[in-house]
């Protein structure tokens, strides 16, 4: 009976990780949907300001840190390479509440390349396939740093597009790892 509560308890904990990485792509959709949301209502109701949007991108990425800081702890064996993930979300969430007016753009762009950075070098180190979601992290950042645009309404649906696009790929991700793990 000891052998069989053993394997159950281990895999329990083998599939921990995946489960985080779904939570973390549920937030990262439910945050794109949420911005896309607020942006769109922004042209019909006019209480819905920057400061909302930028609550909400704060939220995100405060939630984010929270939900990487969990599975960086339930992976033992990797927790060095996923813990700067969740220092980088919770530095950028507390950093965008006290930057100066126009700047969180910068803030949120600066997480998102260090997070593509950071995902980059988890997905060929331990072969997770996410190197789908550090492109597109990458590419928001390059785009909200280098953009011509200066429209804040359209680099927010960039950001929108942004959660929902990476939320589908990270959730995708949290899947399929769920599968190969519950084979073991």
């Amino acid at each position: 009976m000891k052998t069989l509560a053993a394997t159950t308890t281990a895999a329990g904990t083998a599939l921990r990780p995946a489960r985080m990485l779904a939570l973390r792509g549920a937030l990262l959709l439910a945050f794109g949907l949420v911005e896309g949301a607020l942006i769109l209502a922004a042209f019909r109701l006019p209480h819905v300001t920057v400061s909302v949007l930028v609550l909400v991108m704060s939220g995100f990425l405060v939630l984010d840190a929270i939900a990487a800081a969990l599975q960086a702890s339930h992976a033992r064996e990797l927790w060095l390479e996923r813990a700067p993930q969740a220092l980088a979300s919770l530095a950028a969430g507390l950093l965008m509440l006290v930057v100066p007016h126009g700047r969180w753009l910068a803030v949120f762009a600066g997480w998102a390349l260090v997070s593509g950075v950071l995902d980059a070098i988890e997905s060929l180190s331990s072969g997770s396939g996410r190197l789908l979601l550090s492109g597109l992290s990458l590419a928001l950042g390059l785009l909200l740093l280098l953009s011509p645009i200066r429209d804040s309404a359209l680099l927010l649906l960039a950001v929108a597009a942004y959660g929902v696009a990476g939320g589908i790929v990270r959730l995708r991700a949290g899947r399929s790892a769920f599968r190969q793990r519950a084979r073991f």
